[in-house]
């Protein structure tokens, strides 16, 4: 052989590639029946391979029970009587858990010590005796997709199960074969002189790739570190029966795991997707990775293959020694580094580990690709409009970095993303997601804490997904119920899209476009720009007033009344401040008149108002339905119809068991709970209540430098600005309203807009909106009007 390392090197060198202990059989024999078999009968002991140990199987019988054995006899090396009690240790940590069948250690043989010490020659060998794990290695078979991910799922449980383990020998352990450490220590030096011009550029490849992973990055334990294809045992049935050789433990990023797996078990001809695709899909079911892991993958499985035949060159360099088994490995690397590094395999991993493919750059602009498979007329908020890509609590970041407070989106009620509602989703998807037509825990408990909140005659639940299908359920219960087809809305109200649900919400048209025959509006309770305004006597009855011919109107047409329905917010008609009795007064007009009462609280409720959990309590009434929607998942789709169950009863009678197959899902279920939980433990009513009123006394001091607010109005965090271009005739500032809306994002704030005229600013903030947040919207606001109005001078 040429020597290609200097022989001043080689001893350096040779520590970090020892050759197992070579203690002569007569040697191990005697101190194996003093040390562990006792009375028992040695029957075999036959040598196994070993890259750093020397390894028998041991027969032994033990008055008639012959059992089987692995004797390891360590080598000093590497702080080796530390390693070996770690290593028993972490076998014994890994059985108690009865999920991955590998080895258990055998103390009992020999008063109870983890591990004896062999003497020999001047030198201390720490000895582990070991389970003798049945089944043929998969060596160089062909597997199944099946077998595959029974083998990555085996893995995934074993690094789940070495998760908790910790040992300081391990942990601090310096290993060549740590594939994390890929050619970083300086006993890979001059490793180019070990290949040819080729190898040397494909490996060089490999390391720079491996130089800008972030390794420091990912989540890291101690790990197996080297489960191959003569390391994993089958049964005869082709099943996982052992998975062994513990001797490379090491503390690293635990996706080195199945990494290295992956790239030990792909063999030259081998169908790398179905190898890849088989133990990645099988390891995420036990062990889920992050994706920066899945990112790093392809990458490390390259850095593996090419990593084993470095250390085999410089083994064959040194003298050192070569398991049949690394041979095999390593006649194999290149050949499969190649093959690997020819392959896109991206999107093989991304989705074997569940996530999807990365996105591709588009053509065309965002908003043209909107209208063109969206539909040519969008309702987009913002001029141009915003491109977000993550919500996080109160604030939503756009595609270009910009981090905007949402003071808008009721939808994620607890907060953009809240950790703990995606993750009640989340385990939910994973064990079951079903409907109601099966007996499943979430949908009953929610359920239950549902109508816990509520007045106890609003004891039953129908799920449904949204707030326009529990409203639309609601208007057939009722009219099942009182036998009359007629309703009753406010003026500009929204309570949903379904045709039942569109017929009693006029915001959806434009102005002299809404006409039903069936339905009746209410002159909004408006004390700012309505007929009658606040503090006049009377102020409730006289809106409430107004019912009265509508519901003769309905009466005379032959309609009658079936239901009201109102949001108690009152957030499509400017969110308005209606004195106490108004919806009282409504409610009992509605049932004089037979009809049936509806609490839309799909804006309202969950706390927003801040005096109650829900609208209807603030206004002192008990409805008869209560419908709700979007707030309730935190954004998961999840509806329902809180009523009572005489009115279910009749319903069912009338049309049979009613039943929404998406309705109640496990995950949706899930999701709610986790929201009434949030809203509790983080005291979010009280919250509301209090952050909204520092929130409107500070919208109030910008009156007096901006004549355009006409009114500061609301209740907990549902807040409306009112604008206007004159305070005594308070003509709408409704174009100003819509401008202004685009100069308040430039503040990094965001709002929305409502009301018949177009000119009351909404707020409506996440319930995790908190004080902290108030001066910003302030300041952003009084910046957005100074602007304003410089552009109208």
């Amino acid at each position: 052989m040429i020597e290609k390392i200097p022989e001043k090197n080689k001893e350096a060198l040779r520590k970090f590639f020892p050759h197992p202990p070579d203690i002569p059989l007569s040697s191990v024999q005697e101190f194996i029946q003093d040390h562990y078999l006792n009375e028992a009968k040695l029957v075999e002991l036959v040598r196994l391979d070993g890259e750093r140990d020397q390894n028998y199987r041991m027969v032994a019988d033990d008055r008639g029970h012959v059992r089987k054995y692995v004797v390891k006899i360590c080598g000093p090396e590497e702080n080796g009587h530390n390693l070996a009690f770690e290593h028993a240790q972490a076998l014994h940590h890994i059985s108690r858990q009865n999920q991955v069948p590998v080895p258990r250690s055998h103390p009992r043989f020999s008063g109870g010590n983890i591990f004896e010490t062999l003497d020999f020659g001047g030198v201390s060998y720490p000895v582990l005796v070991l389970d003798w794990q049945e089944g043929e290695p998969v060596g160089q078979r062909q597997l199944s997709l099946r077998q595959y991910q029974d083998i990555g799922n085996k893995l995934g449980q074993l690094t789940h199960a070495l998760r908790g383990f910790t040992g300081p020998a391990i942990t601090g352990r310096r290993l060549v074969w740590h594939t994390g450490e890929f050619l970083r220590y300086w006993y890979f030096e001059g490793w180019q002189k070990l290949f040819d011009t080729e190898s040397v550029k494909l490996i060089a490849a490999v390391e720079q790739q491996h130089a800008k992973l972030p390794l420091h990055e990912l989540p890291a334990q101690i790990i197996h570190g080297d489960v191959h294809v003569y390391n994993t045992l089958l049964n005869d049935a082709g099943a996982v029966s052992g998975i062994i050789d513990f001797g490379d433990m090491i503390h690293a990023p635990r996706v080195i795991d199945i990494s290295n797996a992956i790239a030990d078990f792909l063999l030259p001809d081998s169908d790398v997707e179905k190898v890849m695709h088989g133990l990645l899909s099988g390891y995420v079911k036990a062990t889920l990775l992050e994706e920066a892991e899945v990112d790093c993958i392809a990458p490390l499985i390259q850095s593996r293959l090419a990593l084993t035949t470095v250390v085999t060159a410089f083994r064959r360099e040194l003298g050192a020694s070569i398991t049949p088994q690394i041979a095999a490995l390593d006649d194999a690397s290149l050949t499969v580094l190649r093959k690997a590094r020819s392959l896109e395999l991206v999107d093989t991993i991304r989705h074997a580990a569940n996530f999807m493919p990365r996105k591709t750059p588009v053509d065309g602009s965002m908003y043209q690709r909107r209208l063109n498979t969206m539909g040519p007329r969008p309702l987009l908020f913002y001029d141009p409009p915003l491109h977000i890509v993550k919500g996080e609590g109160v604030w939503l970041t756009a595609a270009d970095g910009q981090r905007y407070l949402d003071c808008y989106n009721n939808v994620p009620h607890v907060g953009h993303s809240h950790p703990l509602v995606v993750e009640a989703i989340s385990r939910q998807l994973r064990e079951l997601n079903t409907n109601t037509r099966y007996l499943t825990d979430a949908s009953i408990e929610y359920a239950e804490q549902l109508t816990a909140t509520l007045h106890p005659s609003l004891d039953t639940v129908i799920f449904v997904n949204s707030g326009s299908e529990a409203n639309d359920v609601a208007i057939r219960m009722a009219k099942v119920w009182t036998r009359h087809t007629g309703a009753l809305c406010m003026d500009f109200a929204y309570h949903g899209v379904t045709e039942a649900t569109d017929a009693i919400s006029p915001s959806n048209y434009p102005t002299g476009k809404w006409s039903r025959p069936h339905v009746r509006l209410l002159e909004a309770p408006d004390g700012y720009r309505g007929p009658v305004k606040h503090g006049a006597p009377n102020f409730s009855q006289h809106y409430a007033a107004y019912a009265d011919a509508a519901l003769s109107s309905l009466a005379e047409s032959g309609h009658g009344c079936a239901i009201a329905i109102v949001d108690s917010a009152f957030m499509s008609n400017g969110i308005l401040d209606v004195p106490a009795g108004y919806v009282a007064a409504l409610l009992d007009k509605t049932h004089a008149a037979g009809g049936l009462f509806i609490a839309d609280e799909v804006q309202s409720g969950f706390g927003r108002m801040g005096s109650a959990m829900w609208g209807h309590q603030h206004h002192g009434v008990i409805p008869d339905f209560v419908t709700i929607g979007k707030p309730a998942g935190n954004g998961f789709p999840l509806g329902a119809i809180i009523t009572r169950s005489e009115i279910l009863a009749r319903f069912t009678e009338a049309i049979g068991p009613f039943f929404s197959t998406f309705g109640g899902n496990n995950a949706a279920c899930a999701a709610g709970l986790a929201v009434l939980h949030v809203i509790k433990t983080e005291n979010l009513v009280a919250r509301a209540n209090a952050t909204g009123t520092e929130l409107r006394a500070g919208l109030t001091s910008l009156m007096k430098n901006h004549e355009i607010i006409g009114e500061v109005r609301g209740t907990g965090l549902a807040t409306g600005v009112e604008l206007v271009r004159n305070r005594a005739t308070l003509e709408p500032a409704t174009s100003e309203t819509k401008r202004l809306l685009n100069l308040i994002r430039d503040e990094g704030v965001l709002l929305g807009s409502d009301g018949k005229n177009g000119n009351v600013l909404k707020i409506r903030p996440p319930l995790a909106f908190s004080v902290v947040h108030v001066p910003p919207v302030v300041i952003a606001l009084d910046k957005a009007l100074t602007r304003l109005a410089q552009a109208g001078r």
